[in-house]
């Protein structure tokens, strides 16, 4: 991840092992990681790549990007529920943000049980990053 706070600008590159998604069940985490679902053998990696960043005053509010699942691309908005700005404990530049969207399964070709299991997910993703 990139960020300018005096620009105003930045950039969220965020690649996840869908392997370690955990529901805190071992026989659901099977389910989920099955063809039907995130299909983990032939997709392992989930991505997003920000295209845009909208900010008001001094922290990003929404990030506008592109999420990948299970070999589908779709454009996404993630809405900044919360960001921090300043000096770690090691006194280095740093932020933590929390962002949420929502997306539907079948956009993914995960609806299995849908619409008898709900389409609608909501992902939440929590950073924390250091300057180097």
């Amino acid at each position: 991840m990139t960020f300018d706070p005096a620009a105003k600008t930045g950039s969220v590159d965020i690649s996840i092992d869908t392997k370690s998604v955990d529901t805190g069940s071992e026989l659901f985490n099977g389910h989920i990681q099955a063809a039907d679902f995130l299909d983990t053998a032939d997709f392992g990696t989930a991505t997003f790549k920000s295209t845009s960043i909208k900010f008001s005053g001094d922290s990003p509010v929404s990030i506008e990007g592109n999420l990948t699942l299970k070999g589908v691309t779709k454009p996404v908005t993630l809405t900044v529920t919360s960001f921090k700005h300043g000096q770690n404990m090691m006194k280095k530049d740093a932020i933590g943000a929390d962002a949420t969207t929502q997306i539907k399964r079948s956009d993914f070709n995960m609806g299995k049980y849908a619409p008898m299991v709900s389409d609608d997910v909501t992902l939440m993703i929590a950073l924390e990053a250091a300057a180097s």
